[in-house]
């Protein structure tokens, strides 16, 4: 359970950074216009997916559950298996989808759904992590 702990600590330090520069933005127009920002907020959501990915992968892997066929599917499996609930799909699967346009696709990067994510999606992480953490009964330090 220690890799898991040590996903969990990258997830939430990129959530605290991320929180962070959610605070010093006053409108999406000075986050557009700033590359620091953007950058900063790329990188943040891309390693903070990729650390809930590889949570559930390794949940998936110690619990001997189904083998996902792509990234969106080790959301769907956790859910299935009552790991996660099934309501945080609705966040989750597109971050999948979301962290391959961040690694792969530079420019088709969206910076609405960036700064949207970072103005009002930062609780879901929250949750994912709160919803392993009961699952496997880990505690919070």
């Amino acid at each position: 359970m220690k890799s898991i702990q040590k996903k969990i600590l990258t997830v939430e330090e990129r959530i605290k950074r991320l929180k962070h520069l959610a605070q010093t933005l006053n409108s999406f127009e000075a986050y557009v216009s700033s590359a620091r920002d953007k950058d900063v907020a790329e990188r943040n959501i891309q390693v903070a997916i990729e650390s809930c990915l590889d949570i559930g992968k390794i949940l998936i892997a110690i619990h001997h559950l189904k083998e996902p066929s792509d990234n969106k599917g080790v959301f769907m499996v956790l859910a299935e298996s009552g790991i996660i609930e099934t309501a945080l799909l609705k966040f989750l699967i597109p971050m999948a989808g979301t962290r391959n346009v961040l690694v792969h696709g530079y420019d088709r990067i969206d910076d609405a759904l960036i700064y949207g994510i970072i103005q009002k999606h930062l609780p879901d992480f929250e949750q994912f992590i709160e919803q392993v953490r009961s699952h496997e009964s880990l505690d919070g330090e």
